[in-house]
């Protein structure tokens, strides 16, 4: 989504796509970053890989999970 709001969206979409694919291959989620600049255009600045366990244990009931939560 944000880099579809970036100026330099052209000149960055494949080596975005190209390392979210590479994440995503190894197990990660992606999360892009820009910053606004004046008049609130955006830069896309780059591509952070977020780990994303998947859960080894089943999930508790509602029930039991809202106590914690």
């Amino acid at each position: 989504m944000i880099l579809e709001l970036s100026v330099n969206a052209a000149q960055v979409q494949p080596a975005v796509e190209k390392a979210v694919n590479d994440f995503a291959a190894r197990g990660f989620r992606s999360l892009g970053v820009a910053r606004a600049g004046g008049y609130g255009k955006w830069q896309f600045l780059g591509v952070l890989p977020l780990f994303d366990p998947q859960e080894t244990m089943p999930r508790q009931p509602s029930r039991r999970r809202g106590r914690w939560a």
